[in-house]
């Protein structure tokens, strides 16, 4: 057999081979999430559920997952195409959390910030109840249209989650003081044609100011669809689920800041919020804050 022939198997072996494993991934990530529905009053939102790890011996975490608009429907199938999905679910397993993740599918006609804001809330409190969840370990995150559901929850639904990611989203019009009750970590790509990063750096100001931690990403050359599926690295799940309800947030401030009136600010007049580390100058005494 000639060299170009095996060269042609060979080939034509590997595509197949990759091919399978992505359907094997793809059916590994469907067959891992139930088909479950929940009901509120006129309401009936659709949802998928995993448990990862030994949920029933311990206390999970939940995790929330929102979509976007593109994954609205009835099948209760499209939302765990968008592969963001994926990532957070392997993530959840290779690092060998317990967890429980929900991602339920908005109808066609809806969306996150109308009245299923509530329907989602009150889904995530009964699997708190019916997996003993950790209620200090509450997690939500979601791209697009489910990045301002994102923000959303955090805005009508203060100090219920530990933490959230909303990726690409729009926090216009929310309630800075009631987000601010959470730490935040956002997303935003400067090519992005779709959501407005001035709109989050405004929103981000209001909320540092009542106080909260809010930590704003913006990626270089990153469109919509990119910061949708490429924001869940292992670095920011990784800060997103140390986040633990009522913990005092640690910001490293590697320079002096001045206290005034009991605030700590940094040496350009930026209010600091939580848990201060560094050096600071507090009514003219040096402190060291470890």
């Amino acid at each position: 057999m000639s060299f170009m022939k095996r060269l042609m198997i060979m080939s034509v072996l590997l595509y197949f081979s990759v091919m399978c494993a992505v359907a094997q991934t793809e059916l590994t990530i469907s067959e891992c999430f139930s088909k479950e529905s929940f009901t509120l009053g006129s309401s009936t939102l659709a949802y998928r559920k995993a448990k990862i790890g030994d949920v029933s011996g311990s206390h999970p975490m939940l995790v929330l997952y929102l979509h976007g608009g593109t994954s609205r429907g009835s099948d209760n199938e499209a939302q765990l195409n968008e592969k963001a999905v994926g990532i957070i679910y392997q993530y959840l397993v290779s690092h060998h959390l317990t967890a429980v993740m929900l991602v339920p599918q908005c109808p066609s006609d809806g969306g996150w910030t109308n009245q299923l804001r509530r329907v989602v809330n009150e889904m995530v409190k009964l699997n708190i109840a019916d997996e003993n969840c950790d209620a200090d370990r509450i997690y939500v995150m979601g791209g697009s249209m489910g990045g301002t559901g994102t923000w959303t929850q955090l805005s009508y639904f203060p100090n219920f989650y530990a933490a959230a990611l909303p990726v690409a989203g729009n926090p216009t019009g929310l309630d800075a003081a009631n987000v601010a009750t959470t730490p935040v970590l956002t997303v935003m790509g400067t090519a992005d044609r779709i959501m407005n990063i001035s709109a989050v750096e405004e929103f981000k100001l209001q909320v540092l100011d009542a106080g909260g931690t809010f930590i704003l990403e913006t990626v270089a050359g990153w469109t919509h669809e990119n910061t949708c599926e490429q924001s869940y690295t292992d670095t920011r799940l990784d800060w997103l689920f140390t986040q633990t309800k009522g913990q005092l947030n640690r910001i490293d401030f590697p320079f002096a800041v001045e206290d005034k009136d009991n605030k700590i600010y940094d040496l350009s007049g930026r209010r600091a919020s939580g848990y201060v580390h560094g050096v600071y100058i507090s009514h003219g005494k040096k402190t060291i804050v470890r």
